[in-house]
């Protein structure tokens, strides 16, 4: 059981000094910020984290890309909270014994050809102590465990993601570029009503979005010639395209479909935008691993956030101070 923080700061102020209680007035030694189930949080923690954000920097695999690290020493001490909070309740879910840490130095040792002596001396030359390291230690390999056991396999960035991405953020050239569509077609002639053949386009979207293959529903819904032969309309440049047709490509993300558009007059349409070509592939080209990198980065920490979303909802947090 835990002493009360109180009780605590009384007891080590007596021993520290051999006074008895009504000779000496307490003197706070730390302070409660939070609790995450039985674990404290102490003020302490706070000030052993700016003193050992470069070390975690450099061994904390879920560190890089949040706010904490972006903003180091203008942190704020609540921001800190926040994400010790998260750790701690990685740290429950995912806990690592001392012979697993030991393990893993033993690992990093042997990669490095130092042994224990030799690290301890390369971390007090940066100011840093070897328990400090273990504990990252410890932190770490627990976020290593639920990104492998946990979030690994959630995480996905297509080829069709990267080109999005970079269409969308570092290419503005539009001119140059062409569109791989797919289409369907309901016209109002073969229907007893525009009414009915937008009755028919509905149920083809509604079919598009519980999965079904654009091809399946094209073969049984859609008039235009390219029913039979998987929906293609082919390669075209914004210049080929209707204005109705160019007002709905623009919406589109690659691998997207579009909503019903057309009118009662004539037909309705559904798109489906493939593939998107460009002078600029060879950029593209050029990038591709970086903006991949740089997406799959960005995933990880959307994944971990609904994962720690959820987690908050059974555990018991306290906040010092807080109602």
């Amino acid at each position: 059981m835990k002493t009360p923080l109180s009780r605590l700061a009384v007891l080590l102020t007596l021993m520290a000094s051999g006074m008895t209680a009504a000779q000496a007035a307490p003197v706070l030694l730390d302070r409660l910020e939070a609790s995450v189930n039985s674990t404290l949080i102490l003020n302490s923690d706070i000030s052993q984290f700016r003193k050992t954000e470069k070390l975690r920097s450099q061994l904390d695999p879920l560190f890089s890309g949040t706010g904490v690290a972006a903003k180091g020493p203008t942190a704020t001490d609540r921001e800190i909270v926040d994400f010790l909070i998260d750790e701690k309740i990685i740290s429950q879910q995912f806990p690592v014994t001392d012979a697993e840490v030991d393990q893993e130095i033993n690992s990093i040792q042997a990669n490095n050809r130092i042994d224990r002596t030799a690290l301890k001396s390369a971390l007090a030359q940066q100011g840093f102590a070897f328990e400090d390291y273990f504990e990252l230690i410890r932190a770490s390999a627990s976020k290593r465990n639920l990104i492998d056991r946990d979030i690994r396999t959630k995480v996905s960035v297509t080829d069709a993601d990267v080109k999005n991405f970079f269409y969308n953020k570092y290419s503005k050239d539009t001119a140059s570029r062409s569109y791989k569509l797919k289409i369907i077609v309901v016209s109002v002639a073969n229907h007893k009503t525009g009414a009915a053949a937008k009755e028919a386009a509905l149920m083809a979207r509604k079919a598009l979005q519980e999965g079904q293959a654009f091809e399946d529903v094209a073969n049984r819904y859609s008039d235009h010639s390219s029913a039979d032969t998987g929906a293609d309309l082919g390669t075209v440049t914004e210049e080929q395209m209707s204005p109705a047709i160019r007002a709905q490509v623009k919406k589109l993300q690659i691998g997207q479909v579009s909503e019903v558009f057309g009118d009662p007059a004539s037909a309705y349409y559904i798109l489906k935008l493939v593939d998107v070509e460009s002078g600029e592939s060879a950029r593209l080209e050029k990038m591709k691993e970086e903006i991949r990198n740089q997406l799959m980065a960005s995933e990880y920490q959307h994944q971990i956030s609904l994962w720690l979303d959820r987690q908050r909802q059974n555990a018991f947090i306290h906040r010092a101070g807080a109602k």
